[in-house]
């Protein structure tokens, strides 16, 4: 049987959604309709004279080969950070879950880098890996693993996406172990 909520009134639905449709379109479509405006303009340095130059703003930046560069790591590093962080959370959820003995201390310390703050965490992975004094550049050396990320830019981008999944693991292991709890154990 379906329970449907009746309003006496008619107008109380769109009253109650009315509040979360104004913050909408103050900080959302009208913020996004102005950038997108402002994106076929072409304004001097002080804003005094504006023109209108249409697609040829978005010609310049494709044509940029840095650009193009700086798209197509953002695109590699996004899937990467976005793949391993849900893949990574989700084994480590299925595992806590099935965790009987020292579950809660298994749980903690997979939510630990959750609480830790983000300009801490990036001061704890630059000391770790720094070229000269860092653990594990020093470990690496050991077995003749040249690491520099301040020279090599494919290490740098591999030591932000191995930080920004770190960061981002905890936080969706929450979720996930959440989720796989609330499923009844007569399903599984």
């Amino acid at each position: 049987m379906e329970k449907r909520v009746v309003f006496q009134n008619r107008w109380l639905p769109y009253l109650l959604v009315a509040p979360q449709l104004a913050i909408t379109l103050i900080f959302f479509f009208l913020p996004a309709g102005q950038a997108i405006y402002q994106s076929v303009l072409m304004q001097d340095p002080f804003g005094l004279s504006t023109e209108f130059v249409g697609l040829q703003n978005f010609e310049t930046l494709l044509s940029d080969p840095n650009y193009v560069s700086s798209f197509k790591i953002t695109m590699v590093f996004s899937a990467l950070v976005a793949f391993l962080g849900l893949a990574i959370s989700l084994l480590l959820a299925v595992c806590a879950d099935r965790v009987r003995r020292g579950a809660s201390a298994y749980k903690t310390f997979l939510i630990v880098p959750y609480a830790v703050a983000p300009a801490v965490a990036g001061g704890l992975w630059v000391f770790i890996f720094n070229p000269t004094l860092g653990v594990l550049s020093y470990v690496m050396r050991m077995f003749g693993i040249d690491w520099n990320y301040l020279v090599d830019a494919d290490q740098a981008l591999t030591l932000l996406v191995i930080a920004a999944v770190w960061k981002q693991v905890s936080y969706n292991f929450i979720f996930f172990l959440a989720g796989l709890q609330a499923i009844p154990k007569s399903l599984l």
